[in-house]
């Protein structure tokens, strides 16, 4: 009987050191998966942001870990460098950031990129990349002077007009304002620095724009709101008519493109990096519930 025991145990304790040999040897030929830090100045919510999601589910095709860093709206170009530099001393292969400022941010990026794969996302470098990091973006001028030309129809016997924010620090803010005057030029729509007393209020970013209908909900004799925005906030403030017209920029293959750009980066370190362009849609309220701007809107919802 005692014999019948030992044996038993003997053949346990045999399957159990087979098992945590297999374990061992699966652990080892199981390649570890890069890790990318995601730099943002916005609140890190998936469900609520077509960028996120986009990154979230590149992230789970390339097999990739992302870890998100929230910039305080405060930091200098120098401090959100200073934590790039530390999610890379911490073992982050790539850094995907919203510079927070234009100026300088080439410079940056091209310093970064020589300890880890460097994607900008929403802006491009005050200087030539030359394949040493990327970026994904959209044509601001162009959506600029889309933004301009509504107006321009909104506002037929002219008015005038005040943007938001005023801070050009970062070029994409820029670039739309440029597009709108121009596309204005010749109008009789006058663009001013005050909010008060205007026909109309622009949000060139979609921070501002929630800012722009909020402040038009105050006025007694409310102004048309218009800008650029994708999130659910803005999205049912077009749907209720706090907003007239909203471009929307594909955010959702903006997030998936950085993370597959710096995914082919890491598995190819001789690989050029690009400088990719994403696409952006004016939707009103009377064609937001069409089939392509609801892909466009709502990209989560299957």
């Amino acid at each position: 009987m005692r014999r019948h025991i030992m044996l038993g145990a003997v053949t346990i304790a045999a399957t159990a050191l087979a098992l945590l040999l297999v374990l061992q040897t699966t652990r080892q030929t199981e390649p570890q998966r890069a890790r990318i830090a995601v730099l943002t100045r916005r609140d890190v919510v998936v469900g609520d942001a077509a960028l996120f999601a986009g990154m979230e589910k590149a992230a789970e095709d390339s097999k990739v870990i992302l870890n998100y860093v929230v910039v305080p709206p405060t930091a200098t170009l120098a401090e959100e460098q200073l934590l790039a530099e530390q999610e890379i001393a911490d073992g982050a292969g790539a850094v995907l950031l919203e510079p927070v400022s234009t100026a300088g941010s080439g410079k940056m990026a091209e310093e970064l990129s020589q300890r880890a794969a460097v994607v900008l996302l929403g802006e491009r470098a005050d200087m030539e990349a030359a394949g040493h990091f990327g970026s994904v973006s959209a044509d601001n001028y162009a959506i600029g002077v889309v933004l301009g030309k509504e107006i321009a129809e909104l506002l037929p016997d002219g008015g005038r007009i005040a943007l938001l924010p005023e801070s050009d620090a970062r070029g994409s803010i820029a670039a739309r304002r440029q597009g709108i005057r121009e596309a204005l030029r010749g109008s009789a729509v006058q663009v001013q620095e005050e909010t008060q007393g205007v026909a109309l209020l622009v949000g060139l970013e979609d921070s501002a724009l929630t800012a722009a209908a909020e402040s038009a909900a105050a006025e007694e004799k409310r102004p048309l709101v218009v800008g650029v925005g994708n999130s659910n906030r803005n999205i049912y403030a077009l749907d209720r008519g706090d907003i007239a017209d909203m471009i929307v920029i594909n955010e959702f293959n903006m997030g998936y493109l950085a993370v597959a750009e710096a995914k082919k980066k890491l598995s190819s370190g001789l690989r050029e990096m690009e400088q990719l362009r994403v696409g952006d849609t004016l939707v009103a309220r009377d064609t937001m519930f069409s089939a392509e701007n609801q892909k466009l809107l709502f990209p989560l919802v299957r």
